[in-house]
């Protein structure tokens, strides 16, 4: 199962920094996390897309295809918008 790697507030949202999802695409990926986690889905989701400034990355790549095949050995990373100066 791809590790998916969570960071900042959504971290807080599902209480872990990391979660084993089941899924061959990213957007399986997406849909299994939010299964489990509603409240993320909420933060990172209108409807089936993205909200704006999410930042989703495959093995450090980031992600513009969201059906792009994932295996067992990825590692999906969710990055929330973050705000500083």
């Amino acid at each position: 199962m791809p590790i998916v790697k969570l960071y900042a507030n959504l971290r807080k949202i599902a209480g872990t920094k990391e979660l084993l999802i089941t899924g061959f695409t990213v957007r399986e990926v997406l849909r299994g996390l939010v299964e489990q986690n509603p409240l993320l889905g909420k933060v990172i989701l209108e409807g089936e897309n993205l909200r704006p400034h999410i930042v989703i990355t495959l093995n450090g790549h980031n992600v513009v295809d969201m059906d792009v095949n994932v295996n067992e050995q990825d590692v999906v990373a969710i990055f929330p918008p973050i705000a500083g100066g």
